[in-house]
């Protein structure tokens, strides 16, 4: 995915604050132990001094130096044996002074082998959503405010169920869907007339998410396809497929307002498909029913939809309800 330079100057400054703040922890840890553990203080300058013997006898050429680089590498690995012990003896890990790294496989410098690190790109995506997430809704919604006794509790004529409770299955699927989240599995297709939840309960989904670190983009289907339709042609920059195909989770709102076009179609397919052929999860939320969605889209993408959990919601306007109360 193609990256404007902005978003790398953004992205080495995270990594560069993120090896401030370690490094902080690792002077208080330090400052601590010192403070409450003297004989700590001892052993890490014979430690020096052991590396400073290692040294010496390594530069040296007489006939005994290799001898002497053998007892000052022994003597340095019982010293450091002995920290660690001391360090379990007074109630901590034998590694709590360890350098500490927010990323282990790159130690925070962004980059293995000279490739850029997993870590790295992932900064680089959520940077990216955040520009593209700048004017939507993500953080106004979640679980706790969303109220169930808005439903009625009658029985809805198509699954002779009571509509609450229809309700409160879908309200805990959601949240499951949030606490289980890793970034692969199954995806969420709510269907439903408009103002019955599916934008807030997805925006709640979202909320979670993010407080976990993961990279989401939400956008209603219409602008998405309208911005991905201007990239495609050249009109503007970007590379709005590439963030949208790669994100951890992929929310599309209002599926069916789009206009009703073959480009858009195939956009649509190939966004759907490049994320189930990985197993990367996609929220799709739609006020049409079953035949209207069957009769707008091809099979190939009425297919792909409805192999998703399917949510069916059911009740009264909620948000005309709530504006007349």
């Amino acid at each position: 995915m193609a990256f404007n330079k902005k978003y790398f100057e953004i992205a080495a400054e995270r990594l560069s604050r993120r090896r401030i703040e370690n490094k902080q922890v690792e002077d208080i840890r330090r400052a601590e132990i010192h403070g409450r553990i003297p004989k700590y203080s001892e052993l890490e300058c014979r430690l020096a001094d052991t590396m400073t013997r290692i040294i010496a006898a390594i530069s040296e050429k007489a006939s005994d130096s290799e001898e002497a680089v053998k007892q000052a590498i022994k003597n340095n690995l019982a010293i450091q044996q002995e920290m660690g012990e001391l360090l379990i003896q007074n109630g901590y890990p034998a590694d709590y002074l360890n350098p500490i790294f927010t990323c282990p496989k790159c130690k925070d410098t962004g980059t293995v082998d000279g490739n850029w690190c997993d870590c790295f790109n992932k900064i680089l995506n959520g940077i990216a959503a955040e520009e593209l997430n700048s004017h939507s809704p993500l953080r106004l919604s979640s679980f706790e405010s969303f109220d169930l006794e808005l439903y009625p509790d009658k029985i809805d004529p198509v699954s002779g169920e009571k509509q609450r409770e229809i309700m409160r299955d879908n309200f805990n699927e959601c949240v499951s869907f949030a606490q289980n989240f890793n970034g692969r599995g199954y995806g969420l297709f709510m269907l439903g007339s408009t103002g019955l939840g599916k934008t807030h309960l997805s925006l709640a989904i979202a909320n979670k998410l993010i407080q976990k670190g993961f990279c989401v983009v939400y956008g209603s289907t219409p602008e998405l396809l309208r911005k991905l339709d201007k990239e495609q042609f050249g009109k503007s920059d970007g590379d709005t497929m590439g963030l949208i195909t790669d994100c951890d989770l992929l929310i599309l709102d209002d599926l069916g307002a789009e206009s009703k076009n073959d480009r858009y179609i195939s956009l649509l397919y190939e966004i759907i498909n490049a994320r189930q052929s990985r197993s990367l999860p996609i929220i799709v939320n739609t006020n049409l029913n079953m035949d209207e969605i069957k009769n707008r889209y091809q099979d190939r993408l009425w297919s792909r939809l409805f192999s998703m959990r399917v949510l069916l919601f059911c009740g009264e306007d909620n948000r005309l309800k709530t504006a007349i109360n």
